[in-house]
């Protein structure tokens, strides 16, 4: 199974002769394995991924009538089992790392022998060229062994985030790069420290004329002993030698703060709360104001990368028609908790004041329309009184 290419590229208005080409290459200052062992990015990537992935990926139809209803078609069984030993939530979960660690993400569509999308299958970013000719966005890609292929939308489906060119997204590892650098250093000065024990280095004060030769072999034999899994053991010495030892406690190094500083800078960079990764936020957390910071992560953090998936899937003519597309079912992480939506339901239900019916509240949870037989008998002659004296 391979690409299937359909369609020739075709000459196009003169407005086609502004070909475009990237301005930097997809690959990213930081490679991503680089990024990612740094602990506050993995953390980022990892809380919006996971995120993403517990959200359905749901196929609608649109009604006549403004409504919409799930569509049980082939793209739908294709977006569940996207492909061979893959599920939905490996797919979307490793187009976010894409996008967060590249600015783009690239899926492969392969096709049977009678054109039918079969599989989708994510691209390595790094591999993937892009640019624009004769109006036609052409994909270069570059396999293990330095092969080169050209394909176009029909092969393959283009997901970007920010971008200022309109053809590639800009990668945010490339962007943060100066905080991810003052969080590695911050990260190589604190290794540094604790592989002497926690100490800074001190002075030997030789007493005496001393030759040069004799203040290497000193130093030499005084770190050798002193130093990495021997540090903080007992030094005996001898001959007029004393150890002034330099004071910078850890505190007045501010490695806490710079620390602190490089984890919330990181955080706002991905529009995480930092209290998500483990990072203080300057203010204190109750119960109300996490619920609502929660909310605030999926509506502005979350959202607009589930929305270029959505729209990017949608756009692709061979997976959706006019009447179709791809939505994100978000309920689960913007709901609020059993007790408020119970009392939000109550007084939605409430029959003079409400403004909706039990089989919407029933939708709302994600529950099947109740029957006549679901009414015990109590309910049934209530719901009459109420209708009666609603009528009257």
């Amino acid at each position: 199974m391979a690409f299937w290419n359909r369609r020739q590229p075709e000459e196009r208005s003169h407005l086609a002769a502004l070909d475009l080409r990237p301005f930097v290459p997809l690959t990213t200052a930081i490679p991503p394995a680089v990024a990612l062992a740094n602990a506050d990015v993995y953390a980022c990537t990892r809380v919006l991924c996971d995120a993403a992935a517990s959200a359905p990926l749901i196929v609608y139809r649109r009604l006549a009538d403004g409504n919409r209803r799930r569509a049980a078609n082939r793209t739908a069984d294709l977006l569940r089992a996207p492909a061979e030993g893959s599920t939905q939530a490996n797919l979307v979960s490793t187009m976010l790392a894409h996008l967060l660690l590249h600015g783009n993400a690239f899926v492969g569509k392969y096709k049977d022998a009678e054109g039918r999308v079969e599989q989708l299958l994510p691209l390595a970013p790094d591999r993937v060229q892009v640019e624009r000719r004769h109006g036609r966005v052409v994909f270069s890609i570059t396999d293990e062994r330095g092969r080169q292929s050209e394909h176009g939308l029909e092969d393959l489906i283009h997901v970007k985030g920010l971008s200022t060119d309109g053809l590639v997204g800009l990668s945010p590892i490339a962007q943060m790069r100066a905080a991810l650098e003052t969080s590695n250093a911050v990260r190589g000065a604190a290794t540094a420290l604790f592989a002497n024990g926690a100490r800074p280095s001190g002075i030997l004060k030789l007493s005496g004329q001393v030759s040069h030769e004799q203040l290497e072999e000193l130093r030499m034999t005084w770190t050798a002993r002193h130093s990495d899994s021997r540090a903080g053991g007992i030094a005996v010495l001898s001959g007029g030698i004393d150890f002034l030892p330099i004071g910078m406690p850890a505190d007045d190094a501010e490695f806490v703060a710079a620390r602190k500083l490089s984890a919330t800078e990181i955080a706002r960079a991905f529009r995480i709360p930092p209290w998500m990764i483990g990072a203080e936020d300057g203010g204190s957390l109750t119960y109300s104001n996490v619920e609502q910071q929660a909310l605030a992560f999926v509506s502005y953090g979350l959202r607009p990368w589930l929305v270029c998936i959505e729209q990017a899937l949608t756009a692709d003519q061979d997976l959706f028609t006019a009447n179709f597309y791809a939505e994100f079912l978000l309920d689960a992480l913007l709901r609020a908790d059993s007790a408020t939506r119970a009392g939000v339901y109550t007084q939605a239900l409430d029959p003079i004041t409400g403004w909706l019916r039990r089989d919407e509240v029933r939708k709302l949870e994600n529950l099947p329309p109740e029957t006549a037989d679901d009414f015990p008998a109590s309910m049934n002659g209530h719901s009459m009184m109420i209708g009666e004296a609603i009528a009257s």
